[in-house]
């Protein structure tokens, strides 16, 4: 009951403490204030002052001394903001009796000793807001954290959403200069160890929710409702993400694409989407535009038309015309910032008319193709920083244009055909601003050829845990790109892609580019693995070769694939050998596939392997055999190539795998250097 009391005592302290600050603070002007016009009277009133803030001293350091008796806070901090406490106590209660003496020492010690307990109330006062607000509290941003989500469906569920909720309304409370209830909730390492309590993902039953849910569904005045009251409340919105999240399993890795959700969390979600694009930027910035305005413009046979119905971005066009004035151009000036595209194409758009182009500086499209300028009007470009798109298609501009065009930093699509750019000027360019597509003279050399290249499979790793976003990609927009999953090759009837692939379970996409009147291209593949087997160690029965050694072992079950660089760490290579690698996993699993990922370059005498044998054990001493493969050797070919051997096996629970990779050995009869040593070469070997 009584150390109850105490407690409660101690939680007067943020009460207490704004006593002494705001009464001696109060002293210490009216200290400065009187000092040219002493009186009876004025040291009086100070000495009431100073025995009221020397009374409020104490207090505040009592209730404060308990209030560090309930724990949570750091060590360090405490500390020093106590001890700090205790000379500022001591000199405001001394501050009394030396206003109070008359001895000539008391009177010289007196002002600088005030002086002195304002800078340790400052001190003080520092160290115990750090200790409630972070150390960093005085310089820290604290405007709300906002993570900014362009593509819902793409953002991961954890890092983009819920850890920037609870940044904003729990961390003050739960970070490291402040552990309430031992529980820090700025990772996801911390919020999986829990507090004193236990995790606050889990629940106390199986029938109750998990802990962060039930405190924040506490009535606002209960003690254990989080956040306490006082602080900023996460909305109706953000705690249906949460209970979203935790439904869930609260996964840590998922994005949001791939977990299922109500109608109401679907409209949260996408509430979150942020349109950070030039233009969106830009229409955040200019005001709407007359309806008047444009009806007017239109008398002038000029036609300007809104983005979209709230949108107050408009597109002028102008293309065809060959009887555009200045006049026409200026009569745009009165807007022009809410011009992001601009149409003048086939016109008598020239050097003369240009003049006035500077004035749209937040134009983002710009069609100039068949006109009569040249470099002059180039010139005139360069400070419109917001340019993303420039055709120049069949106009009088030299190589010297591109000096200007280098200045515009957000270009993305620049037209070049049937200029007088040459090639090399051109291709010089591209190589240096690999950022911008150029449709020109290089592009027309691509599209010369019989067939057209392969798309690109893009993705930011080869292995997965829970889900994987896959983008197909191909440099020229109006080829249609056609995928499968099944293993088969893909043409006009497959899978049509239109948006990044989510794969939940390892696969395979072969993809190829189609364009009407065109063949197939070339088919592309690449290989995706889930892998939820944890590895522990791994043991080779001999030395890789001493120039292809990667990482030894590891570099097998470190989930990174090597590339056609055969030199760049991710593969190890055997010449004119077999080898044998032994893995053991953190805990028996039930194993039905090995997959086993081989690089071939027959040019460079390196060859598939041509078998597999894999043994199982769950002691490390007593081995099975599961499987047994001969695979023909390759046929004649010098194509450069990797990919996965996936190698069924009964379902079998082990905590060893044992994998054999037979080699050709020798070169094939067909090879340059028929009979000579042949080389193996293997990057990663995964468990499912």
């Amino acid at each position: 009951m009584l150390i109850s009391q105490v407690i409660q005592i101690g939680h007067l302290h943020p009460l207490l403490v704004h006593l002494p600050i705001g009464i001696l603070t109060l002293g210490f002007i009216l200290e400065i204030y009187f000092r040219k016009k002493t009186s009876e009277t004025s040291t009086e009133i100070l000495l009431v002052v100073l025995f009221i803030g020397g009374i409020s001293s104490l207090t505040s350091l009592g209730t404060g001394w308990l209030l560090g008796e309930d724990g949570g806070y750091d060590e360090t901090l405490l500390f020093r903001h106590r001890w700090l406490a205790v000379a500022f106590t001591i000199f405001s209660v001394l501050l009394y009796f030396l206003k109070k003496s008359t001895a000539a020492m008391a009177k010289r010690l007196y002002f600088p000793s005030f002086v002195l307990v304002m800078v340790l109330l400052g001190i003080t006062g520092h160290y115990g807001g750090s200790m409630t607000h972070g150390e960093d509290y005085l310089f820290i941003d604290n405007s709300i954290k906002k993570v900014i989500i362009e593509d819902v469906e793409k953002a991961k569920v954890y890092a983009d959403i819920i850890q920037p909720i609870l940044d904003n309304k729990c961390v003050s409370c739960h970070n490291p200069s402040k552990i309430k209830g031992g529980l820090l909730m700025n990772s996801k390492e911390n919020l999986l160890a829990g507090g004193d309590s236990g995790s606050i993902l889990d629940s106390i039953s199986n029938e109750e929710a998990p802990r962060i849910l039930q405190r924040l569904h506490l009535a606002l005045t209960n003690e254990e409702h989080m956040p306490p009251k006082g602080k900023v409340q996460p909305t109706p919105e953000e705690i249906a993400l949460i209970a979203w999240w935790v439904a869930n399993d609260n996964c840590f890795d998922c994005i949001t694409g791939v977990l299922d959700k109500t109608k109401q969390i679907q409209g949260i979600l996408e509430s979150l989407e942020e349109d950070t694009s030039i233009r969106a930027l830009i229409a955040k910035e200019v005001d709407e535009v007359p309806d008047a305005w444009l009806a007017n413009l239109g008398n002038s046979n000029i036609s300007a038309y809104r983005l979209a119905a709230d949108n107050p971005l408009l597109f002028i066009n102008m293309g065809g015309r060959e009887n555009i004035t200045d006049k026409d151009l200026k009569s745009l000036k009165k807007y022009s910032e809410n011009i992001v595209e601009m149409n003048l194409s086939n016109s008598n758009f020239n050097d003369t008319l240009s003049t006035v182009l500077p004035s749209f500086k937040n134009l983002t499209k710009l069609q100039l193709q068949n006109t009569r300028i040249t470099d002059k009007t180039i010139e005139k470009l360069k400070n419109l920083k917001y340019l993303e798109s420039l055709n120049l298609y069949g106009t009088q501009i030299t190589n010297n244009a591109l000096n200007s065009i280098k200045e515009l930093p957000n270009l993305k699509t620049l037209y070049l055909w049937q200029t007088q750019i040459t090639t090399d000027a051109m291709a010089k360019y591209a190589l240096d601003h690999t950022t911008v597509t150029v449709q020109g003279q290089i592009a027309e050399a691509v599209f010369a050829s019989t067939t057209l290249e392969p798309p690109t499979i893009n993705a930011e790793t080869d292995f997965f845990k829970n889900s994987l976003e896959v983008v197909l990609d191909y440099v020229f927009d109006d080829a249609d790109i056609y995928y499968t999953m099944d293993g088969s090759e893909p043409d006009s009837t497959s899978f049509k892609y239109s948006k990044p692939i989510i794969l939940l379970k390892s696969a395979q996409i072969k993809a190829s580019t189609h364009k009407s009147g065109w063949p197939l291209s070339k088919t592309v593949a690449r290989s995706f693995k889930k892998t939820i087997i944890d590895y522990a160690s791994i043991d080779l029965n001999k030395k890789p070769n001493g120039k292809y050694k990667g990482h030894g072992g590891k570099t097998l079950i470190d989930l990174k694939r090597g590339s056609i660089n055969f030199v760049d760490g991710n593969w190890i290579g055997y010449e004119g050998s077999n080898f044998t690698a032994t893995i053991q996993l953190k805990k028996d699993e039930l194993i039905s596939t090995v997959s086993v990922g081989a690089f071939s370059s027959p040019e460079k005498w390196i060859f598939y392997p041509t078998g597999f044998r894999i043994w199982v054990s769950d002691n490390g001493t007593d081995y099975a055999l599961v499987h047994n493969s001969t695979l023909p050797s390759e046929k004649l070919n010098s194509d450069t190539k990797f990919r996965f051997f996936e190698l069924d096996i009964p379902p079998t629970k082990a905590k060893f795998v044992r994998i054999e990779v037979k080699s050709q050995l020798k070169n094939p009869s067909w090879h340059p250097n028929p009979g000579g040593n042949s080389w193996l070469f293997v990057d990663e070997i995964v468990l499912n």
